[in-house]
């Protein structure tokens, strides 16, 4: 083999060995996953800044004494007599009290399609008296 198309062979390999790593470097859509623990009254997230797109994998830990839900969806100061059927169907995404005893972890895949300022959208428990006592966090979306 002459050293011309010795030379040629090796870049080719070389360009096509890189455009592969390239591909394989780029994002792969595996979801990033978010750990949420919830207690007595209060919800703590391993990730609070969310962006556009990124397909997320919710991984929720009841470590309270009693059943919790989590909620994701708008923020409300109070739920306002609202009945947990018109929240549920408010809500982005949510696991009921029943997915989540003491010591239960249950888990959601949500991916945000627009963005949502500081205190437009929270994690929270709407079970009676829970919100109100400060079961809720805030969460961010960006693009």
């Amino acid at each position: 083999m002459s050293k011309r198309k010795l030379f040629s062979t090796l870049l080719i390999s070389a360009l096509f060995v890189l455009l592969l790593a390239a591909c394989g470097s780029t994002a792969t859509n595996s979801p990033v996953e978010v750990k949420v623990t919830i207690s007595e009254y209060a919800i703590e997230s391993s990730i609070t800044n969310f962006k556009v797109g990124v397909p997320y994998h919710f991984v929720v830990t009841n470590k309270g004494a009693i059943p919790h839900e989590i909620m994701l969806m708008n923020s409300l100061d109070a739920t306002g007599g609202m009945g947990m059927d018109e929240m549920d169907a408010m809500a982005l995404a949510y696991l009921e009290e029943n997915d989540l005893p003491s010591g239960g972890t249950a888990t959601f895949d949500y991916t945000f399609i627009q963005p949502a300022a500081t205190g437009e959208l929270e994690f929270a428990c709407h079970l009676p008296g829970h919100y109100e006592v400060g079961m809720k966090l805030s969460i961010t979306v960006t693009q």
